[in-house]
């Protein structure tokens, strides 16, 4: 068995999300959702996946270091686990300092006194991340990924035991996107539906940049600038931020919302859903692991960073563990003292 915090947290804000159970879920309103794994989609055409794997390619196919770097990553989490993959492949001997006993970062997991995983929140890998997909692919492990319906389904808030799904059509983005939304009619009005959709239309057609520009935004304060009504942050963005970031839509940045939506709406399979078979650190992170060492890299767990020692003009010298452990910088290298 399965356990997330996260997901629970997260229904309480208004999302519900399915296992790879059987089961089914019900409400008063005869909603049916059958839980069971759906063929992995057709992302290989999409831009951002094939612009992932040339990036990727660059680096396993560029020449061998005639001096392989040891680089030091700080951190086991997905970042600095694929940052360690991808300098392997390059050549170069990463060093992953992890300060617990445990891999994965946000996507942390533990075992409980039953044997059961207790996970660190609601983990979801959607189409929308060519790099990721890129990774599992690299791994050999996509078989791991349990894609399912192309749906997203919130509990009603203030109608316990009822929920709201929007189903996308197997048509091209975007119309597959904006049918959903216009075809659900429990949670929004047509009235709030008309007036998110003239809110969106900056960020659909000013392109990433206007997206980047919204950072010093929150959610909230961007709603309220381009007139959203308040009750679709209720009913649709506090899920979307906690699901996104674990943080609530008055902190949240804006720029990361938009960045999915922005991906939804533009890529057919972008909100396309998938879950992971078991525990991140055992079926996501040790794959990552095995990869960069099998090539010369290593692991330190349990290496607490204590303190970054800076040169005059700012570059970093050194690394200070716990236990009073250095790991000294040069110019164009970084070796273990």
């Amino acid at each position: 068995m399965q356990t997330s915090v996260g997901a629970h947290r997260a229904a309480r804000s208004g999302v519900l999300q399915r296992g790879a159970s059987g089961s089914r879920i019900g409400s008063r309103r005869s909603l049916r959702v059958e839980a069971r794994d759906y063929p992995r989609p057709a992302f290989d055409t999409a831009e951002t996946f094939q612009e992932a794997q040339a990036l990727s390619a660059k680096l396993k196919n560029a020449p061998r270091p005639a001096k392989p770097l040891k680089v030091a990553i700080v951190g086991g989490g997905l970042a600095g686990l694929s940052a360690a993959k991808y300098l392997s492949d390059a050549g170069h001997k990463p060093v992953v300092l992890e300060g617990r006993d445990v891999l994965g970062g946000k996507v942390a997991a533990w075992k409980d006194k039953d044997g059961d995983w207790i996970e660190t929140g609601l983990h979801i890998f959607f189409g929308a991340y060519p790099n990721m997909m890129n990774v599992f692919r690299e791994l050999g492990i996509e078989d791991r990924l349990q894609w399912k319906e192309h749906s997203m389904i919130f509990a009603m808030p203030d109608a316990p035991g009822e929920f709201s799904r929007f189903d996308f059509p197997d048509i091209p983005a975007p119309l597959n996107g904006v049918v959903a939304i216009l075809r659900n009619n429990q949670m929004l009005t047509w009235e709030e539906k008309i007036k998110f959709a003239i809110g969106l239309i900056p960020a659909i057609f000013g392109g990433q940049q206007y997206v980047e520009d919204q950072d010093g935004l929150s959610v909230t304060e961007w709603m309220a600038k381009q007139g959203v009504p308040p009750r679709v942050n209720e009913e649709v963005f506090i899920a979307m931020a906690k699901a996104l970031a674990f943080i609530d839509p008055d902190v949240l940045s804006m720029t990361v919302v938009l960045t999915a939506l922005n991906r939804f709406l533009r890529e057919t399979h972008g909100s396309k859903m998938a879950f992971l078979d078991g525990a991140p650190p055992e079926r996501l992170c040790q794959p990552m692991v095995d990869h960069f060492t099998a090539r010369g890299g290593e692991l330190r767990m349990n290496a607490r960073l204590k303190n970054i020692e800076l040169n005059e003009d700012g570059s970093v010298k050194a690394l200070e563990l716990c236990a009073h452990t250095h790991m000294c910088v040069r110019p164009t290298s970084l070796r273990l003292c």
